[in-house]
């Protein structure tokens, strides 16, 4: 029997393993690093060894130590790092721990996706064929492809191509991409599938030979080729396709002796579906699987390393659970850091609980520093319904209310998925955010300029309780003066660039706004208003940050979330800019410099290549000229608005061809955030966001957005 458990891992899944121990009486251990520090995975256990350095998580002799000075006798991978090492496995075994997972031997099978296609197509499970790219050989395709490292995961050495002439580009940059992230350049070509299904099986087995399929995930609405939102059962699969993807799942699971929880990850489409990889760990999405089936999957692989043999038949589906992720990441999809000041999701059941109608997996809270080393997901948020209608409503209406202050997510994105009638009806593929790619703010034009009127009255409210406090003339009213003719303006900088200007005066007969009529004040305090516009009243928790550069201020009410930054009424002297200059979007490490001073580039050509949260971000030309100056090398660590280089734009020529004045050009650097496959040969492998100026690449996410805490 376990006693004492190490966690190999951080965040939510460690906390997530952290509360079955408990259940079962398991003292626990976790590690972490310099930069988790006081991060609640780290407080949480037992005990907690440190690391060091952030990238000590992907270090086996590290881990394996910390579980000797711990006493813990056995170690869970997680998910991302280290837990599809067979390396790794085989050394925690002999050190005479007990692992928590497949033997070494099924991980080093599936590691390979060459390999383990051929081993599949053995045991006669479906696959695509694989289209070889020699290092050396000629290349040459007659439709679209998908090129993919062998030995990889999330993304990276991975490349649409549709056109021929395009080929051996990608396959240049795949090779090179995956050569860094894994130490091997084997590349591989599937044929491309449009409007594809990503369907996966949840399997169990035992070391007696009990082998379960514990239904299917749908796990097709991905953004960045990460998935985004996932949900069990899938709404395109029927009795007779869910009974022949669990016989092919668990005859793939036989074929390697695989014991322990995994998955198999399919295509699914009209041609059939096909084996895309096998997932020898447990998966982000999980608990959507839990809910539905009434188990605790970490419980159950914790059983099975300790001997326990598996009932002869799984338990049977009982309704719907859908899973969204949130990630601290900006409209573009690019990552952000900073201080999660507030994180409250309202109607949770329960945090990692089992029959919560509304759970919540985090591995932050309130106060939480998200910095710029690992994957910037926040949470997942997971709903229960009696069927998927009544799960997708309680999930986006949880998500809209709730409390997230201080950082930028993809809130309105998930929110706006799960209200879209394509969602609700069914009509999903991996392509589903190509085609509907920015959902409406949950907070409209009107929303925000009451959002703001509410922010100044709470504002002016908390300076005249400031003022009681300090017994200086606490009793007038706020913007007093002797002669009432002028209003009080505050104004504010909202996310869209936009400025929202409120004036108002607060009079014997009530509230008096420009541009506000209909708008009655019925209560202000410093931290929750309440107007009345239209004969309606809504209420509008407002909470400041002014000790934030820049301050902020954040409005919840049901009309949606929004966040302001106070602004001056004339806007403050730009700081100057070198033109041409290419600026850093963000914290990061700078991977590569694509130029030298002298070289002519054309807009939009890679200038530099940033890394940031295990993402890549080319920083492109944008516009046609000559690199003027180059101000990083690679390596070096850059703060978000360092120059980078100097692009000294190209003149324009005259209509008539004849002598022309030189260009000044000061736009700013064009950000690609590129993105790979994490599904295998579909649709969705194409940029999500092509915005003008930005151009494709290849993301270094998590594997098939599941290695939520990866480097």
């Amino acid at each position: 029997m376990i006693g004492r458990l190490l966690v190999a891992n951080r965040g939510e899944i460690a906390r997530r393993v952290f509360r079955t121990c408990r259940e079962l009486g398991i003292e626990t251990v976790a590690v972490f690093t310099d930069a988790d520090a006081s991060a609640p995975h780290t407080a949480e256990a037992d005990q907690a060894v440190r690391l060091g350095a952030p990238l000590a998580y992907l270090d086996p002799e590290r881990i394996v130590e910390a579980a000797r000075r711990s006493g813990a006798d056995a170690v869970h991978p997680g998910y991302g790092f280290l837990s599809e090492n067979p390396g790794f496995a085989r050394a925690v075994l002999d050190t005479g721990l007990t692992w928590i997972g497949p033997s070494p031997e099924a991980v080093a099978a599936m590691g390979k996706k060459i390999e383990a296609k051929a081993l599949m197509a053995e045991a006669g499970v479906p696959v695509l064929p694989t289209i070889p790219l020699s290092a050396d050989g000629p290349l040459e395709m007659t439709a679209p492809v998908l090129v993919k490292a062998s030995a990889g995961g999330g993304g990276r050495g991975m490349r649409v191509v549709r056109d021929p002439a395009d080929l051996a580009g990608a396959v240049e940059s795949a090779r090179r991409e995956a050569l860094s992230a894994f130490g091997d350049g084997t590349l591989f070509a599937e044929p491309l599938l449009e409007g594809a299904r990503h369907i996966e099986v949840q399997i169990l087995a035992d070391a007696h030979g009990t082998v379960w399929a514990l239904g299917e995930r749908e796990c097709s609405i991905q953004r960045r080729h990460q998935k985004v939102i996932e949900e069990a059962p899938s709404p395109a699969v029927t009795p007779e396709l869910r009974r022949e993807l669990s016989e092919t799942a668990i005859r793939a699971a036989r074929a390697i002796g695989y014991q322990g929880a995994g998955t198999v990850e399919f295509l699914l489409s009209d041609e059939g579906f096909f084996f895309l990889e096998m997932n020898t760990r447990l998966q982000v999405e999980h608990p959507v699987t839990e809910c539905v089936y009434g188990v605790d999957l970490v419980r159950l692989q914790i059983e099975v390393a300790e001997g326990a043999q598996l009932a002869a038949l799984p338990p049977s589906p009982v309704g719907h659970a859908i899973e969204a992720r949130l990630y601290a990441e900006d409209a573009g999809g690019r990552p952000q850091s900073g201080v999660l000041h507030r994180f409250e999701i309202p109607g949770v059941d329960s945090e990692f609980g089992l029959g919560a109608r509304l759970r919540l997996d985090s591995g932050v809270a309130s106060g939480t520093e998200i910095g710029v080393h690992y994957d910037p997901m926040l949470a997942k948020v997971v709903s229960y319904g009696r069927d998927r209608a009544e799960a997708a409503r309680r999930l986006a209406g949880a998500l809209a209310r709730a409390r997230i202050h201080g950082l930028t997510t993809n809130r309105d994105l998930l929110v706006g998925v799960l209200r879209h009638p394509d969602f609700l009806s069914g009509a999903l593929d991996t392509g589903f955010l190509d085609r509907h790619p920015a959902p409406a703010p949950l907070a409209g034009p009107e929303a925000a300029r009451l959002s703001a009127l509410a922010a100044a009255l709470a504002g002016a409210a908390a300076n005249r309780a400031a003022a009681r406090a300090g017994g200086v003339l606490g009793g007038l009213p706020s913007g007093w003066r002797n002669v009432p003719s002028q209003a009080q303006r505050t104004v504010f900088a909202v996310e869209d660039g936009g400025r929202l200007e409120v004036a108002y005066r607060l009079t014997r007969d009530g509230l008096r706004a420009e541009g506000f009529e209909d708008v009655t004040l019925v209560a202000a305090e410093p931290g929750r208003v309440v107007l009345e516009t239209a004969g309606l009243r809504h209420t509008f928790e407002v909470a400041a940050y002014p000790d934030m550069n820049p301050g902020i201020v954040h409005v919840d009410s049901p009309l949606g979330p929004v966040r302001l930054t106070p602004a001056g009424r004339l806007p403050e002297p730009a700081a100057r800019v070198t033109p041409g200059a290419l600026p850093a979007p963000m914290p990061g490490t700078v991977l590569r410099v694509e130029v030298k001073p002298g070289d002519v580039v054309e807009a939009g050509q890679p200038v530099v290549v940033l890394e940031a949260m295990k993402m890549e971000h080319l920083i492109v030309s944008p516009a046609s000229g000559t690199v003027a100056a180059l101000h990083v090398t690679p390596g070096a660590q850059v703060e978000a608005g360092v120059p980078l280089a100097v692009i000294e734009p190209s003149p324009p020529p005259e209509p008539d061809g004849g002598p022309h004045a030189e260009g000044t050009g000061t736009e700013p650097a064009a950000v690609a955030d590129t993105a790979g496959d994490t599904v295998g040969s579909t649709a969705a492998d194409t940029v999500a966001d092509q915005d003008p100026g930005v151009a494709g690449g290849p993301e270094t996410g998590a594997n098939p957005g599941e290695e939520a805490t990866q480097p």
